[in-house]
C-alpha cells in the first residue's frame, strides 16, 4: 500500500490538524544536526516541530498539493513527492526517518526495509499517533457511535493497535516500548470540525452523506460546548521507536526495492 495523499482536503489538513506536544520531540532525543526523513509529511506539522529543533529536514509525501502547503510556510523547505515505501535517497544518507500519524498507510514489508536502506549505521525508525482520551465523557462516546455508525471500518479501539508489532516484522528494526505523552488540546469547535472533515474516514464518504455526519457530530458538540464553544480534550501520543538492525542481513532477507 502507498502512502495516502491528502491532497483532496489539503485546506482542511493545513487549517484543522494540531501540532504535537513538545515531550514527543524530546523523546526523539537530541535533533541538532541530525539528518531526517518525514514520511508521510502532509502539510509539514511535525516537519516544522523538527526542524526547529535544529534537524535537517525533507519533507516527503505523496501529495504535491499537501507539500506545496508546507513548503508555503517554510522557506527553503526540502521536499519530495515520493512513496514511503520507494524513496529517492541514496543508502545510509539518513539518522532518522519519522513517521508522523503516516506509518499505517504503508506494507511493513517494503517500507521497513527502505527504512533500513536509507538509515545510516545506528540510525533510527519513528512513528507516532496522537488520540484524543476522553473515553470518561459522555459527549465523546456519542461522538464516536455516531463515526462508526456512518464511516465503513472505523472503530475507537483502533486507537489501541500496537503499532511497535509492524515495526518488529522482519529483520530490519530493533522496536523499543512505546512512549506515551499526554497533553490537553484546547480548540474551539469550528476548528474541531476542521480537523474532522481532514480525516480519510470522513473525506472518502460521498458528499450528502459527508455533511450529513458532519452536521451530526457538530450537533453533538454544539450540546456539549455551548456558548464560545471551546473543547478542552485530553490527548494521548503515543511514539514508537525502532533502532536500525546493523551489519549484512543477507540476500533472502532483504527484498529488492525497484527505484525506477
Amino acid at each position: 500500500m502507498a502512502t495516502r495523499s491528502f491532497d483532496a482536503v489539503a485546506d482542511e489538513y493545513d487549517a484543522g490538524r494540531p501540532s504535537y506536544p513538545d515531550g514527543l520531540c524530546d523523546a526523539l532525543g537530541d535533533l541538532v544536526g541530525r539528518r531526517v526523513l518525514d514520511v508521510g509529511a502532509g502539510t509539514g506539522i511535525a516537519t516544522r516541530q523538527l526542524l526547529a529543533r535544529g534537524a535537517m529536514v525533507t519533507a516527503v509525501d505523496v501529495g504535491p498539493e499537501v507539500l506545496a502547503r508546507a513548503a508555503s510556510r517554510t522557506a527553503g523547505l526540502r521536499a519530495l513527492v515520493a512513496d514511503g515505501t520507494v524513496l529517492p535517497v541514496r543508502d545510509a544518507t539518513v539518522d532518522l526517518v519519522t513517521f508522523a500519524q503516516s506509518w499505517h498507510w504503508l506494507d511493513p514489508m517494503t517500507g521497513l526495509p527502505e527504512a533500513h536502506r536509507v538509515l545510516v549505521p545506528g540510525g533510527r525508525l519513528a512513528a507516532w499517533w496522537s488520540q484524543a482520551r476522553a473515553d470518561d465523557e459522555d459527549w465523546f462516546g456519542d461522538y464516536w457511535a455516531i463515526l462508526e455508525a456512518n464511516c465503513p471500518g472505523v472503530r475507537l479501539l483502533q486507537r489501541d493497535v500496537d503499532w511497535g508489532a509492524s515495526l518488529a516484522q522482519g529483520p530490519w528494526f530493533d522496536v523499543h516500548d512505546p512512549v506515551s505523552v499526554p497533553w490537553i488540546r484546547e480548540v474551539s469547535v469550528d476548528a474541531w470540525m476542521v480537523d474532522q472533515a481532514s480525516h480519510s474516514y470522513i473525506a472518502d464518504l460521498p458528499a450528502p452523506e459527508r455533511a450529513a455526519v458532519l452536521d451530526e457530530l457538530r450537533c453533538v458538540l454544539a450540546t456539549r460546548f455551548p456558548g464560545d464553544g471551546t473543547l478542552s480534550v485530553r490527548y494521548e501520543t503515543e511514539l514508537w521507536l525502532a533502532d536500525r538492525v546493523d551489519g549484512s542481513l543477507g540476500s533472502a532477507a532483504m527484498p529488492s526495492i525497484s527505484t525506477s
